[in-house]
């Protein structure tokens, strides 16, 4: 079962469900409000090397390495969703009729 590999247990289906909701919002660049949420979730998982040492200890390792994860998922799907956009008038036909 497909759905068994990917989420074994049911708090990994939570964080996964979480994970793709917050990337199909990340496609959103109107919303003002909805990008600085995930600046402000950037700023929370890259803190500034000042911070560094002090977050660390703050949260745990998985918790810290899940937090990266999601918010470069974010933003790589947010830039292929803009990228989209950019290219050749025929290709954009071809692919969305």
């Amino acid at each position: 079962d497909l759905r068994r590999s990917i989420f074994p247990t049911e708090s990994e289906f939570r964080r996964f469900r979480q994970l793709m909701v917050n990337i199909v919002l990340a496609t959103d660049i109107i919303d003002k409000d909805l990008g600085a949420v995930r600046m402000a979730r950037w700023n929370k998982a890259f803190p500034n090397r000042r911070m560094t040492r002090r977050s660390l200890n703050e949260a745990s390792c998985d918790e810290s390495i899940n937090r990266k994860a999601t918010i470069v998922l974010e933003h790589l799907i947010q830039a292929s969703d803009v990228a989209h956009t950019m290219q050749h008038w025929n290709v954009y036909v071809k692919w969305n009729e």
